[in-house]
């Protein structure tokens, strides 16, 4: 039977903690300049090119929400596996041929 050792949490890094802080604050930057191209497309002030744009901030928002839940995921939760311990295999010795 696999037992399971609990043991204290992982120290939490405070990189990763910044990192992900400047990853938000990226999101919510890209996510103010679609809202403000979203007002002026609607107003009339928007060019030929701001369905361009608009792709290409939303598509910068999703990337860092995606790089940001990666970090949040490799850094903050904990991974349950590393702490099993599992029964040695045993393999009896082949003899050589």
């Amino acid at each position: 039977m696999t037992e399971i050792i609990r043991s204290d949490a992982p120290r939490r890094s405070s990189m990763a903690a910044l990192a992900i802080g400047g990853l938000i604050i990226g999101i919510l930057l890209f996510t103010g300049l679609t809202v403000l191209l979203a007002l002026q497309v609607e107003n009339g002030y928007g060019d030929a090119e701001a369905d361009s744009y608009m792709a290409l901030f939303l598509g910068v928002i999703f990337v860092l929400a995606a790089v940001a839940t990666d970090v949040y995921r490799k850094e903050f939760l904990p991974d349950e596996l590393i702490h099993k311990i599992r029964r040695p295999k045993i393999v009896p010795p082949r003899t050589f041929r």
